[in-house]
This record gives C-alpha cells, sequence and structure tokens, in this order.
C-alpha cells in the first residue's frame, strides 16, 4: 500500500473527535479577550499567564510532551523530536481573542446549531472561536494524533503559542529570535477558512509630529495652530501618490487613522499635533523607502516644526505558490479531505510577515470564517467539522514532513 494511503487511513483511524471538542471547549470557556474600552491586552496580562500556563502547557504534558519552555511574555514554545534536526516545522497558534466583544455568553464554549448565521451544523461558540481557537484545538488533536500514531519523527516540530495582543512582531521576535526557534516550514494556526493564505500586507505605523504655539481662541494671531498645521499635512497627504502595486494584494496604501492634539484646555489653541498614519506595505516594499516617501510629502511646513518618525513595523509576506510547505499541505488535504485546498491573499497585516522576514516559509491556515464587517463584535463560532478538517491536515503535514514512515 502506497505511503500516502497508509498516512491517511492512519489519520483516519487515530484522530480523536472527542478530544477534538473537548479541548476546543476548554480553550473557548478561557477568558483571552482584549476587554472593552481597551485596543490591545499586554502579553503579561495575568488571563494570558493563565492561559499558556493552566491550560495548554498541562495539555501538552498530558500527551507526553515535556520539552516546554514558557517565557515572561507567556509565550509558550514547545519541541518536539530531534533538537536542530532537518526537516523542520513550525506550527504557531495564538492566545489574544480581539474580536467578539459584545457576545451576550463569551466563555461557553456550548455546542450549538449556527442555522441563524448561515451554518446548520454543530459548532462551538465562543470568543475567539471565528480568529484562533478552533486552529489551536485543531493542532492539539493533531499532537494528540502524533503522539499515539508511534511514528518516529526524524525531524524536529515545534509548537507555539503566541500572546501578541499589541498588533506587532514583539511576540513573534521573543519566541523566533528569544527562543533561538528556526524551522525549514512554518504554518500560523489562523482562521483562514482552511485556505492557504499565500500572503498578506504589512504595516508601517508613521507618527507625525507638527509643533506650533497656543494662544487663546480670542486672539489666535498670537499663536500657530497646529490644528491649520495638522489640516496641511492632510492636504499633502492626499496628493501622494504611491507607485507599488501587487498582483493580488492591490496597491500600497497610506491612511490617515489618528489625530490627537495638545494641550486641550478651555478656549486654547493647541500647540501640537501628532498624526499617525498607518502605511500597509506590499511584498517586496522598503520600510525605509515608504517612510522617506511620506517625509517627502509633507516636506517643509515652515513656520510649523514637524517631525516623521517610524512606529511599529509588521512585515508583509508571501511564500510561492509551490512553496514545499504549500506542497505538502495540499496533499495532506487530497488524502484526507479528497480535495486540495483554495489559495488566496490577505489584505490584513499579521505574523507570518516576521516568520518570512528570519527565513521561515510560512502560510497561514486554519477554520473558521472572519466576519470583519458589522458582524466583527458579535458573536464568533466555529464548525466543529472545520476544526477536524483542519486537524487532519496538521496531522498528516506533521507525518508526512518530519515522520519515519
Amino acid at each position: 500500500m502506497p505511503v500516502e494511503r497508509e498516512l491517511a487511513d492512519l489519520v483516519a483511524q487515530r484522530l480523536d473527535e472527542a478530544y477534538l471538542r473537548e479541548i476546543l471547549v476548554r480553550l473557548l470557556q478561557t477568558p483571552t479577550d482584549v476587554p472593552l474600552g481597551q485596543t490591545e491586552l499586554a502579553p503579561e496580562d495575568p488571563k494570558l499567564a493563565r492561559y499558556s500556563r493552566e491550560v495548554i502547557a498541562p495539555a501538552l504534558a498530558r500527551l507526553g510532551y515535556t520539552r516546554l519552555t514558557i517565557d515572561d511574555a507567556n509565550n509558550l514554545v514547545c519541541r518536539i523530536g530531534t533538537e536542530g534536526a532537518s526537516p523542520s516545522l513550525l506550527l504557531m497558534g495564538y492566545a489574544v481573542a480581539q474580536h467578539g466583544n459584545l457576545m451576550a455568553d463569551p466563555y461557553s464554549g456550548r455546542i450549538a446549531s449556527a442555522a441563524e448565521y448561515g451554518l446548520d451544523e454543530p459548532c462551538a461558540f465562543g470568543q475567539g472561536a471565528t480568529q484562533h481557537k478552533g486552529a489551536l484545538a485543531a493542532g492539539l488533536a493533531a499532537l494528540k494524533l502524533v503522539a499515539e500514531s508511534g511514528v518516529p519523527l526524524r525531524g524536529q516540530l515545534v509548537f507555539a503559542v503566541n500572546t501578541e495582543g499589541r498588533s506587532s512582531h514583539t511576540c513573534s521576535r521573543l519566541i523566533l529570535d528569544g527562543q533561538g526557534v528556526r524551522a525549514d516550514h512554518g504554518v500560523l494556526l489562523f482562521a483562514t477558512g482552511n485556505r492557504i493564505s499565500l500572503g498578506n500586507r504589512g504595516r508601517l505605523d508613521v507618527r507625525i509630529t507638527v509643533r506650533g504655539r497656543s494662544a487663546h481662541s480670542s486672539q489666535p494671531w498670537l499663536g500657530l495652530s497646529a490644528i491649520d498645521g495638522a489640516y496641511e499635512v492632510q492636504t499633502r497627504l492626499r496628493a501622494l501618490q504611491l507607485a507599488a502595486r501587487h498582483p493580488q494584494l492591490g496597491a500600497a496604501q497610506a491612511t490617515l487613522y489618528q489625530v490627537q492634539f495638545a494641550p486641550i484646555a478651555p478656549h486654547t489653541l493647541p500647540d501640537t499635533a501628532v498624526l499617525t498614519v498607518d502605511r500597509r506595505l506590499l511584498p517586496g516594499e522598503d520600510p525605509d523607502a515608504a517612510l522617506a516617501e511620506i517625509r517627502t510629502a509633507i516636506g517643509d511646513l515652515s513656520p510649523y516644526q514637524v517631525e516623521v518618525a517610524p512606529g511599529a513595523l509588521m512585515y508583509p509576506a508571501e511564500v510561492p505558490p509551490d512553496a514545499p510547505i504549500v506542497r505538502a499541505l495540499q496533499a495532506a488535504a487530497r488524502a484526507t479531505l479528497g480535495r486540495e485546498l483554495e489559495t488566496f491573499y490577505l489584505p490584513n497585516t499579521f505574523d507570518a510577515g516576521y516568520a518570512n522576514h528570519v527565513g521561515i516559509p510560512t502560510v497561514m491556515f486554519g477554520p473558521g470564517i472572519r466576519r470583519l464587517g458589522s458582524e466583527v463584535t458579535a458573536e464568533e463560532f466555529v464548525a466543529l467539522s472545520h476544526v477536524r478538517d483542519a486537524a487532519r491536515v496538521y496531522a498528516y503535514t506533521i507525518l508526512s514532513l518530519l515522520g519515519t514512515v
């Protein structure tokens, strides 16, 4: 019997769907959300510490995986197989739930039909279900299958849980650089509707500070209002023409999304304005060149003083459709699901950019259909069948790439 058929049969017979459901519910019942009124969550937050140290780490230990490290930011890294061996595979899941903020019962983990939302089959409800908790549960179920398969690994598997909650690469740096993680291939366990995300845009926040002089609003000629200076910056930014384009991700983009003035006082013209521009980066674009474009577009704003400085940076990502990790995932889907996976590109920004930046060809794949319109704060759920399918693909990919079958 061909090796592919043996692996497919092994995955079909060994996947523990009861465990898959149990661990998914456990993840959903553990709060990891960004609270209403906040836009980010620090990795050191006690609920993320609990998630990594009291939920994920014990779950891995019960599967026999004990080579665990958890850093001060509560990022978890589990090494399986031969240390430093090749081939090697990185599977990285996430902790922070950023949406579903208005769910009536965000930690229920209830199993019910989502027919009223257009998905008439058993689904698991809870904050983070749509984003990554379904994918993380599928990854843990795949690890259980690998542990119980009896197939030794000739390479190394690195399973990580990332506590990033500030829309930056900080925790990826702590995992990949701080904990010395490198791999030949990478998969981010994140909701893609069980499609393969081959690439996404990056992001550079550009902070523009405009300084004038305060004055009482009854005598504005005594000052130099930062409001007027900020208006002129916006006018010049609207005239900025960005030439870069990508066949799937479209045009480069610069969007002003925040303006702050100081001081805020009665009848007072502010002397300082801080404008923040979201400069979306396409694969191949240089962040320094993107910053220089904005600086040039603003130019001399005398008599105002202007400073243009870089803020948070997240790299773009792009992996060729015929990359080995893509071929491995497609082979896994053909063998376990009887079909190939759709590939696509995301306009958003994700951590795949940093993994690719440090030389790990990384894609995103996982269950969950993200709803980013008006439903972004509403109910979150993931179909159990989609989580099962992802677990099969993860398990087959691990065994086909790393197993001695």
